[in-house]
């Protein structure tokens, strides 16, 4: 048997530290569950498994809260989850249900980010952002496949309009903030110089 020396709750997390050094983080709808406070006696392991057995309904409530709000791709759900600090068991568990009724899809994330992204960016941005997202190479290349090219110059010639005031019809200037919106320097050259007049 161990002792609890100390617990601290943050950001929706509780944090138990024991006589022997051990700590052992609980997300806070856990912890509520099963309250432990200074001097109390336990074993920090039996305090595991009591997490890791309850653990499923809270991340799988904490989860769809989360998929409430707006699609998300299945690594933002997981870091969501491991940020309450649900152990990579129950983690598992909530996205493999999630899929399974299709309330988590990596190929509807890419597609719905591609289509409110390239309002304002080019393809090589919108890739790298799903990149980080979490999203497969596949799936990324399925939803950049949606884009029309004309769709994607269309857009650049508008964003490269709201450029020519503060860049004085500067062609050069216009083509390197498309460039750094995420279109390729041919499209946002040509893109630069039609909103600018001058193709």
């Amino acid at each position: 048997m161990d002792q609890v020396v100390d617990v601290q709750r943050k950001h929706g997390v509780a944090t138990l530290k024991f006589l022997s050094g051990e700590v052992v983080k609980a997300p806070s709808a856990l912890y509520l569950e099963r309250r432990v406070r200074p001097g109390d006696r336990m074993d920090p392991a039996a305090y595991r498994l009591f997490l890791s057995q309850r653990g499923y309904p809270h991340a799988l409530e904490a989860a769809m809260k989360y998929l409430a709000l707006r699609e998300r791709s299945q690594q933002e759900v997981r870091q969501r989850l491991k940020r309450a600090c649900f152990d990579e068991q129950t983690i598992q568990r909530v996205t493999d249900t999630l899929a399974l009724h299709g309330l988590l899809s990596d190929s509807r994330f890419a597609a719905q980010w591609v289509t409110s992204r390239s309002k304002k960016y080019g393809r090589s941005r919108i890739a790298q952002e799903l990149r980080i997202k979490g999203v497969s190479g596949e799936e990324m290349k399925k939803a950049l496949d949606t884009l029309p090219e004309e769709e994607e110059y269309r857009r650049a010639v508008e964003q490269g309009r709201k450029m020519t005031r503060k860049f004085q019809n500067d062609i050069q200037k216009i083509t390197q903030a498309l460039m750094r919106r995420g279109y390729g320097y041919r499209l946002a050259r040509k893109a630069a110089e039609e909103a600018a007049g001058t193709d």
